[in-house]
């Protein structure tokens, strides 16, 4: 899998995941609460050994959709949030590949980390519909030459 695939199988792995959201998509949130997803932002060398054994760091926004008809509701919203953060950080050791010029590199997830979890969205039109949240996720693997 690679770096994306990586992420998002940990997302869904998550021991809550099934009590804050149904299901966890790429690149977009659905606009009815209870809905993740997940956005990748960039890829980029943190260094590269003589070897040609690279580290690099791969950024995410996770966009998540949740009621939040009452103060209850969104405190319940932000500590979702909070304990899937801490939770992540605990998530390392995963195999990585990086396919390039059709060969494959394999390497390993050796952190992941999540910040800024903050509301990103809240609609005008229906207090009904969901708010949404962003956190910025952050992971740094491994590619083996």
């Amino acid at each position: 899998m690679n770096i994306i695939e990586t992420v998002h199988s940990i997302l869904e792995s998550f021991p809550k995941i099934s009590e804050v959201c149904n299901s966890v998509h790429i690149d977009f949130a659905d606009p009815e609460p209870t809905s993740y997803g997940l956005s990748s932002t960039g890829d980029e060398l943190i260094s590269e050994n003589i070897l040609g054994d690279q580290r690099r760091q791969h950024s995410f926004m996770l966009y998540t959709t949740y009621s939040s008809i009452n103060d209850y509701e969104r405190l319940n919203n932000s500590s979702a949030l909070l304990e899937l953060g801490l939770w992540l950080k605990e998530q390392t050791g995963s195999e990585v590949e990086s396919v390039v010029d059709g060969i494959t590199y394999t390497g390993k997830l050796e952190k992941l980390t999540a910040s800024n979890g903050m509301l990103y969205n809240v609609p005008q039109e229906n207090e009904q519909d969901g708010v949404q949240y962003q956190l910025q996720i952050i992971a740094e693997y491994t590619v083996d030459a």
